[in-house]
């Protein structure tokens, strides 16, 4: 049975195959770990189970620094929405309406989330999902 895991992994295959890997800072990876780069990370999330038609979702997230609008000693930090939507746009123009042929799968976006403030980092993060479909042949 596949899981959202497994379809995570091709996923993570087309971006780093793709022109987001030299037009980021940072990396493409399930998981953070430098703040202080642009980042594009894959979330697995749930994906109901038995059934012959069975859905799921995996979160896409890009994470951006803030810029410095006034500097020290009080700096200010504004949000980067042109670079957001730069990265945003390109991942998906990568992962749109996929197909993946001979596995039973596919995805296509879902809801797109505008930018969310990173908890005690100067970054903002836009987040949209890949709304799974599996079809398994019952025999």
């Amino acid at each position: 049975m596949i899981t959202t895991e497994e379809i995570s992994v091709r996923v993570y295959q087309l971006l780093q195959g793709s022109e987001v890997k030299s037009m980021i800072s940072g990396s493409i990876d399930y998981e953070r770990s430098d703040y202080s780069k642009e980042d594009v990370i894959i979330v697995p999330h749930a994906i109901t189970g038995e059934d012959s038609v069975r859905f799921g979702e995996i979160k896409i997230n890009i994470h951006v620094p803030d810029l410095m609008k006034k500097a020290k000693p009080n700096p200010v930090y504004k949000i980067n929405f042109p670079r957001l939507i730069e990265i945003r746009a390109k991942v998906i123009e990568v992962l749109k309406s996929h197909y993946e042929l001979g596995k039973g799968y596919n995805w296509t976006i879902g809801l797109l989330h505008p930018p969310i403030k990173e908890p005690d980092h100067n970054e903002h993060f836009v987040s949209f999902a890949l709304e799974i479909t599996v079809r398994s042949k019952k025999v």
